[in-house]
């Protein structure tokens, strides 16, 4: 075949400097290439399987790199009980006394007192259909405690046990009653009481009432007459043992009767005669206790929206204008001329222009949540109004044993906590506060200290102010968190805190004294309530990262406040130190039992922080199995704590009383001022000496001063006017001016 050669085309090799650089794409630097693309859908399966394989492997690698974590940490010891009461399996709630005395216990058909140290049954109080679910003690008297409980069905009743037995007193909301008014009938609406705590020494209680139907809320205040309550037992409990000896002899005299005279044969089939039992000796002395009389009821305050919704509900034009702002400041826009009907007038206009909108709207519920009230009792201060207090709630020398006179109260979501006085006389219910603190930030938690002297305000937007009610002085504001809710204040024992002397007087003048702090992210701090809040912060707990690892109970050991005592979600319960926050310990239940509801734990620390008592179910137990016996149910745990090795330096550590109000009278500030200059009067020689030696020094610098200035007054220049033509027109006159010169 012929052959077409162009002619004059030469061909010219590429030059080695031109070519490309290898792709990664390419065959050769990628094995994977070598292989065709897969089609459809084969593709895309194959995507999704490496997608698949790398999120596997990504968790592999986190939970490889956890399990790594957790096993270079260094585990607390563990320890075991030393004693089940199986008895008690069923115990909905545990409670210590107040002194360490015993633990009262709520049963799913009344109450039990139980020793704490020998776990012995002192007492039980008995009554069909009673779950008590909450249980609190308070010391009213020497061995005399008041009893605060709520059932499942939420009734209230208050108890005394005194003498080893239970005194029934009364059932706060047996009798049903509106809102804030008379009682109702039979099958009225049944009211339920959500919280109910009394002051420290039981003098006053609050109850807070809630409405079912109506999803009203509102806050009771009782006035108990504890000394009342206190000589009825005694009068009664004197003359049950005048009884008892009675009968005592009684028994001893027919006793010698009966050795005196033959002893009568018998068969050996035949029973010994039965010995007379009085079963009526608990029901013969029943104390008709001293009733409880009603000091205020509280409503919540209302919203801005419903006060706005309200509109102005004056009876004439000339009411309403009175009661419209005058617009020189900014008020809440509640106070305007509109009244109710006009207001639906335009809510009908409104809803038939938007017919067809109106179900796009967000639905408003009906009934609203119940809402949550916060109180606290509180004794005289200088933050209340003068003439509310009596002198002698005010003079005692007993900080803890002061009377009550005002109640702190502030509302789930309010911005504001409100003190009322517990000794004005209410005429009606409609109560106004005596002194309002105004915030910035909803109010999310609050405590005062033992003597009720330091007040602690936590808020939502990570804010903490603390005020000294005893002082009248605020002491601080402290910023934990930003964005991060406070959602628990407790105050520690002052004796574990430094206290330091001022610069100038040689006595205290303000205590300091620790506060715990729990946000709500997980994370514990530390702060103290010193004068000033001179320290910032510290974080004893950091942020958790794992639901599991949320307290949902932190609580100061009874006795030695160095210790805290908190229960994780997960159900741990661990014992940790009270400014370091590291785990001291954890007690364990058996592996046959967890720990009783978590969330809301049952525990109980009796003897002054010696032995730790823990409520167990039992993993295997179901309602169908065993329906009332309680040892398949649970059981209630007994820890020794003071034989945990752990804690041995805890326990042998000493501390001195220290109380948070410091009252200096003038005799003891005149005795420390005294004390504080003889001592010092060893050291008046060398100061006089000293003195003496720099007085030279002091007298010389004086000469070389008045040497000065007077050399200057000399070469000052003299000023000669004379163009003042009158006298009175002299520099120092209100009519001199160089313009007036001619």
């Amino acid at each position: 075949m012929p052959v077409y050669i162009r002619k004059n085309v030469n061909f010219t090799p590429p030059s080695i400097d031109k070519f490309p650089l290898e792709d990664d794409e390419d065959y050769i630097t990628d094995p994977d290439q070598l292989v065709d693309r897969l089609p459809q859908p084969y593709r895309m399966i194959d995507k999704v399987l490496k997608l698949w394989y790398d999120e596997v492997w990504e968790i592999i690698e986190k939970r490889e790199n956890e399990r790594l974590e957790e096993s270079r940490k260094i585990r607390p010891p563990q320890y075991e009980c030393s004693t089940q009461m199986k008895s008690h399996g069923r115990a909905c709630c545990v409670c210590d006394s107040v002194d360490g005395r015993y633990i009262f216990i709520g049963l799913p058909r009344g109450l039990a007192a139980v020793d704490v140290l020998t776990q012995e049954k002192m007492a039980t109080w008995e009554e069909d259909s009673v779950d008590i679910h909450y249980i609190k003690a308070y010391l009213i008297g020497v061995q005399v405690y008041l009893i605060v409980t709520i059932d499942d069905m939420g009734f209230a009743r208050l108890l005394i046990f005194g003498g080893d037995k239970f005194y029934f007193v009364k059932i706060l909301n047996e009798f049903q009653s509106d809102d804030f008014g008379s009682e109702l009938q039979e099958g009225g609406t049944k009211l339920n009481i959500s919280k109910c705590e009394a002051s420290r020494n039981g003098d006053y209680l609050g109850a807070v009432y809630e409405n079912p139907e109506t999803a009203e809320v509102w806050l009771e205040v009782y006035k108990l007459p504890r000394d009342a309550w206190l000589h009825e037992l005694e009068s009664v409990l004197a003359q049950t043992k005048k009884e008892e000896k009675t009968e005592e002899d009684q028994t001893t005299e027919t006793a010698a009767t009966t050795d005196q005279d033959a002893p009568t044969p018998q068969n050996e089939g035949d029973p010994p005669p039965a010995a007379p039992q009085d079963d009526s000796h608990g029901e013969k002395h029943v104390p008709k206790l001293s009733p409880t009389s009603v000091v205020m009821k509280l409503k919540p305050p209302p919203s801005m929206s419903e006060l706005r919704q309200k509109g102005n509900t004056s009876s004439s034009v000339y009411s309403a204008c009175q009661k419209v702002d005058t617009g020189e400041v900014i008020g809440t826009g509640v106070n305007h001329i509109l009244t109710p009907s006009h207001k639906e007038m335009r809510k009908e206009v409104f809803a038939h222009l938007h017919d067809n909108l109106i179900d796009y709207l967000p639905k408003e519920d009906e009934l609203e949540s119940l809402e949550d009230v916060n109180f606290h009792f509180m004794t005289a201060g200088r933050l209340v109004p003068i003439g509310l207090e009596q002198q002698s709630q005010i003079e005692t020398d007993d900080e803890l044993k002061r009377l009550p006179t005002t109640i702190a109260v502030w509302w789930k979501g309010s911005t504001h906590v409100m003190q009322y006085s517990l000794l004005k006389q209410h005429k009606d219910f409609e109560v106004k506060p005596d002194l309002v603190w105004p915030y910035t930030s909803p109010v999310t938690a609050s405590a005062v200290s033992d003597d009720t002297s330091l007040l602690a305000v936590g808020f939502e937007n990570g804010n903490l102010v603390l005020w000294d009610r005893y002082l009248g002085i605020q002491r601080g504001v402290v910023n934990i968190l930003d964005r991060v809710k406070i959602a628990q204040l407790t105050f520690l024992d002052p004796s574990i805190c430094p206290q330091n002397l001022d610069d100038y007087q040689p006595y205290r003048t303000k205590a300091s004294a620790y506060l715990l702090i729990l946000c709500d992210n997980g994370a514990l701090y530390v702060t103290m309530t010193g004068p000033g809040l001179e320290l910032d912060p510290i974080c004893i707990s950091p942020q958790v990262e794992k639901e599991n690892d949320i307290f949902t109970m932190v609580q100061p050991v009874p006795g030695i406040q160095d210790l805290l005592i908190t229960v994780l979600k997960s159900g741990k319960v661990q014992i940790r130190d009270s400014l370091q926050g590291t785990v001291l310990c954890e007690p364990i239940l058996p592996k046959s039992h967890e720990l009783m509801a978590p969330w809301d734990p049952v525990v109980a620390v009796g003897a002054m922080g010696q032995i730790l008592f823990l409520k167990g179910n039992n993993k295997d137990y179901g309602e169908d199995e065993g329906g009332d016996q309680a040892e398949c149910a649970g059981a209630l745990f007994v820890y020794q704590i003071r034989s945990f090795p752990s804690l041995d330096s805890y326990m042998s550590r000493k501390r001195d009383k220290v109380n948070q109000t410091v009252h200096a009278k003038i005799e003891n500030r005149i005795e420390a001022l005294m004390k504080e200059r003889i001592a010092q009067q060893g050291l008046r020689k060398s100061r006089m000496q000293e003195r003496w030696g720099n007085l030279k020094e002091e007298i010389w610098s004086i000469l070389q001063y008045r040497d000065h200035a007077e050399k200057k007054a000399d070469n000052r220049p003299e000023v000669h006017y004379k163009h003042v033509r009158n006298f009175s027109q002299t520099p120092g006159s209100m009519g001199w001016s160089p313009f007036f010169q001619k």
